[in-house]
């Protein structure tokens, strides 16, 4: 008989903790909650304005954590020169989309923190492709770069807050409503053509990067584009470049994040199953010197892809009578359980009872029944 398989969650876990160790990231473990002020003083920073809070028997007002990264920024060094590596397996508690309810997501990820480089960016990106490899299915991994769009509409002239009015609709890929919103803000019109091709600026990488390139403007975009080449180019070497897509329409936060950001799909998943990013400027919220990037994997979004139901109820059916000698019959069940099998003992099996194996319990031992 086979011991008991780990489940597939269970299994994609160990892997990842196995090469997350590997490189040298140390289990970052926290509190189930925060104070309330952390997440209400970045609250642009989550996925949901929706916090779970309550008060400690001191009064304080605290929240179930409904983000990792913020915890994490919090407590880093705070030197420059420095370089923290971390990986956690956590539980974040956020309004479910679909139902008016507070929900527990688990989530699973790395971060880096303090002298960031380029190896770190590149390490990082490389592992983000390798924990969605390590799912077993197809995967995308779609890059971005916020120094792209941010160089060009600076360069246009537009304050913060046209930039924010302007920044929807190229997330949504909306090119009509980017259009009508480039015209109320009186965009000059060489930018407002650069602008509008923001929202579909995406696709395969050397494509993508080309077209980009007709977009300069400025010193600081064309850096962007050399960044992005130089990387693609590397993980083209290491034969990891055929997963990227590049994606100009893909902006985060510019309060918080910075540099590249990323998402992650595989085939049976509906939405983003992995997302991260470079994020110095949630660092300097913190009076952090030190830069930082990361990403977290979604393992709630996996749950019914990786879930294969099983086709046993039990891997033994170990069978007694009403006469058998407890104690026995007790050191029998646990001495088959022990070697990693899940047993169902009883004297009386339900109906249609589903087990590979079934075995008898002769006043001593279990033996298998042919």
């Amino acid at each position: 008989m086979e011991p008991l398989n780990l489940t597939n969650k269970d299994q994609l876990t160990g892997k990842l903790r196995s090469l997350y160790e590997s490189l040298g990231y140390t289990r970052f473990s926290m509190r189930r909650f925060e104070e309330y002020a952390l997440y209400l003083e970045n609250k642009s920073f989550l996925k949901s304005d929706s916090v779970l809070a309550f008060s400690n028997p001191d009064g304080m007002l605290m929240a179930l954590k409904p983000d990792v990264t913020l915890s994490i920024a919090k407590h880093a060094r705070p030197e420059r020169d420095a370089l923290e590596k971390v990986y956690y397996k956590e539980s974040v508690y956020r309004l479910a989309p679909t139902a008016r309810e507070f929900v527990e997501i688990e989530q699973m990820g790395v971060e880096a923190l303090g002298a960031i480089d380029g190896y770190t960016i590149a390490e990082i990106i490389r592992l983000a492709i390798e924990t969605l490899r390590a799912v077993g299915k197809d995967y995308v991994l779609d890059i971005s770069h916020m120094g792209f769009a941010s160089g060009l509409l600076e360069a246009a002239g537009l304050d913060a807050g046209q930039q924010e009015a302007l920044l929807p609709f190229i997330r949504q890929r909306n090119a009509h409503e980017l259009a009508k919103e480039i015209a109320r803000q009186h965009v000059p019109a060489d930018y407002a053509q650069r602008i509008a091709q923001l929202a579909g600026l995406s696709g395969t990488f050397p494509e993508t990067l080309a077209r980009a390139s007709a977009l300069v403007v400025s010193p600081g975009m064309e850096q962007v584009l050399a960044e992005l080449r130089a990387l693609y180019e590397l993980l083209d070497t290491l034969g990891l470049a055929g997963c990227l897509q590049l994606d100009f329409s893909m902006l985060n936060d510019q309060s918080y994040y910075n540099g590249v950001v990323f998402q992650g799909y595989v085939a049976g998943a509906p939405r983003v199953v992995l997302s991260g990013g470079r994020y110095d400027l949630l660092m300097r919220r913190f009076g952090k010197q030190g830069d930082a990037i990361g990403f977290a994997l979604y393992l709630d979004e996996l749950t019914y892809m990786l879930a294969e139901p099983s086709q046993w109820d039990a891997d033994v059916l170990a069978l007694y009578r009403a006469e058998d000698d407890v104690a026995a019959l007790n050191a029998a069940v646990f001495e088959l359980a022990a070697q990693g099998l899940r047993v169902f003992a009883t004297s009386n099996p339900p109906r249609d009872f589903r087990a590979p194996t079934t075995m008898a319990f002769d006043g001593r031992t279990f033996r298998e029944v042919t």
